[in-house]
């Protein structure tokens, strides 16, 4: 169903994207590592899951939204070993002998290593010597930021030592993310940079086919002077954001306004948290100032001119110029004709509607 909230595991719910689909398939079955770009709720982990279905491949899926550090890193990997059966049965002997972990009932366990990078070097590794062609997803990437280091090294060890096993990474192209598609001569994957795939959200007319056909799968009729209403309004072609107004309208059976005014307000909530926690050790005066002016679109001079605002002194045009480009790279802003706006709707109606410092 399209209006299912979570991630698509299946083509026959994948909407609108045959081409990205196909692209993906071609790429993975070429064993060529690929990075998958675009704004959150733009349906990447949705793209990736249901190529899984097309590849001959072991999969092995990572989550790694609020994971930090190589901890966080070797938690996820355990995580998504354990939920692919085929592979926990393959490497459930030589785990124990890996140092931090453990084998029970439940699968994999993993307590705090000594040094958790070599223990997550050695599962990876075991992964490797394995027979077959294996897929590690990793994804929302740029979690793993502050182990970049580390990180590039690992990946750069694992293409030259393993062929058979292909890394996806999904995130926006900012940080790590720039680092693994733009490696530098000094980087260690410099020349092995994986294949970039955007994803961008749906055109109104496409946006306009996805509500009719899931209202259509749950037999309820919307007129469609409402549908264009809404997405023109609130939702604008975020994938993310027309399941949620969809599920609460066929799902919850909320009549049309109520279900656009609940899909703004539980779309307000996510936005804010995910906005805090890209904040998190960056300049917040700065970049929150750019993206409020950017909200109503607004040229350089204008968001150099609300920085300076904001922060009550001057601020040179280097500063200016970094916050922009982190944000059009974080996919938070887009630029056309040199005048810089807001992307998401729900973004957009936080800034210019919450009080936020």
């Amino acid at each position: 169903m399209l209006f299912d909230l979570n991630p698509k595991e299946s083509q026959k719910e994948l909407f609108g994207r045959e081409e990205e689909l196909g692209e993906l398939v071609r790429l993975l079955k070429a064993r060529r590592w690929v990075a998958v770009l675009g704004p959150r709720m733009v349906g990447k982990t949705s793209l990736v899951k249901v190529a899984n279905t097309r590849i001959d491949q072991n999969a092995v899926y990572l989550n790694l939204w609020g994971a930090k550090g190589t901890q966080g890193l070797l938690n996820a990997l355990v995580h998504g070993r354990n939920s692919s059966r085929g592979l926990l049965q393959k490497v459930k002997d030589g785990v124990e002998r890996i140092e931090g972990l453990s084998v029970g009932p439940g699968g994999v366990s993993v307590a705090a290593p000594k040094k958790p990078l070599r223990t997550m070097w050695d599962l990876l590794s075991m992964i490797g010597k394995q027979k077959g062609n294996y897929v590690i997803e990793l994804d929302e990437v740029q979690e793993l930021a502050v182990i970049s280091g580390h990180l590039l090294k690992m990946l750069a060890n694992i293409f030259n030592t393993y062929p058979n096993m292909t890394f996806v990474f999904t995130g926006s192209i900012f940080g790590l993310m720039r680092t693994l598609v733009e490696p530098k001569s000094s980087s260690p994957l410099y020349g092995r940079s994986p294949a970039k795939l955007y994803l961008r959200p749906f055109e109104k007319t496409k946006a306009i086919g996805f509500l009719d056909k899931g209202f259509e799968e749950y037999g309820v009729e919307v007129p469609q002077d409402m549908i264009e209403n809404a997405i023109e309004e609130s939702l604008d072609g975020i994938p993310g954001w027309l399941a949620l107004y969809g599920n609460s309208v066929a799902v919850g059976r909320m009549p049309l306004e109520k279900a656009l005014s609940e899909t703004v307000s539980e779309g307000l909530k996510i936005v804010r948290e995910e906005l805090e926690h890209f904040l998190e050790g960056r300049d917040r005066s700065a970049y929150l100032a750019a993206m409020k002016a950017a909200a109503t679109s607004a040229r350089w001079s204008e968001v150099k001119g609300a920085m300076e605002a904001r922060r009550r002194s001057p601020v040179n045009d280097a500063t200016v110029y970094n916050v922009i480009e982190g944000l059009k790279a974080s996919m938070l802003i887009d630029e056309q004709e040199k005048v810089y706006r807001v992307n998401d709707p729900m973004l957009r109606t936080l800034l210019l509607t919450t009080k936020i410092s």
